[in-house]
């Protein structure tokens, strides 16, 4: 309950900072905090436990496993407030516009592929016993690995795209060769004046279409 509770409350925060902070920076400090978190989480179970024969778990330190507790709440804050909202986000934006439906079904199969595989394969690789891998805490230094792939990934490919139209996001991608430019990145023209210009060519339009149809109704003069 207490986790679920930090879960929805602090999606609160990331929904409103999406806008004003950005997404690239959002993301990166969002996987910063959750690659420390789970870090600490893995390395105070880890050197604060034991087991014995029968695979039961022994505590050497009751303050240290209450930490790694704190560290899971922290987890999720940075989850919930970060990836956790801004992942969909960034999926809606980044896909050109001929291929955005398709692309966007094949990254939620993928992500709901994944959560299972998370699910089933977690407690063999936790638990003790004949056939488990029996990684315990350990467990939280593969959950680190992926946070720090993220770090990564969100550096080296995730493009800035905070204020953008679809449209502008299209030509920030064929301008911009470096996701780490991204930032600096300044449209030609703005949504307004792309929008004005479309209302000043379409009134030209009609105008020129209503002086052409008067020319071909005027009566000939005798």
């Amino acid at each position: 309950m207490i986790l679920s509770c930090i879960n929805v409350v602090s999606t609160i925060p990331g929904l409103w900072a999406v806008d004003k902070i950005g997404r690239r920076p959002l993301l990166l400090w969002g996987a910063v905090g959750m690659c420390a978190s789970q870090f600490l989480v893995a390395m105070l179970g880890t050197l604060t436990t034991g087991q014995d024969a029968q695979g039961n778990i022994i505590v050497y330190n009751v303050a240290a496993q209450k930490a790694g507790i704190a560290f899971n709440c922290l987890y999720i804050f940075f989850f919930a407030s970060t990836w956790g909202p801004l992942a969909w986000v960034v999926t809606g934006e980044i896909y050109p516009l001929k291929t955005r439906a398709k692309s966007l079904s094949m990254t939620t199969a993928t992500n709901w592929l994944i959560n299972w595989a998370i699910a089933y394969s977690t407690p063999y690789l936790v638990n003790y016993g004949e056939g488990y891998a029996n990684l315990q805490s350990k467990i939280f230094f593969v959950w680190f690995g992926a946070c720090f792939f993220c770090i990564a990934f969100v550096y080296f490919f995730i493009y800035e795209t905070k204020g953008y139209s679809l449209e502008e996001i299209d030509e920030l991608y064929a301008e911009v060769s470096s996701a780490r430019k991204s930032a600096g990145w300044v449209p030609k023209s703005t949504l307004a004046q792309r929008e004005a210009g479309g209302v000043v060519e379409t009134a030209q339009a009609e105008a020129e279409k209503g002086s052409s149809g008067a020319s071909h109704h005027e009566e000939p003069t005798v």
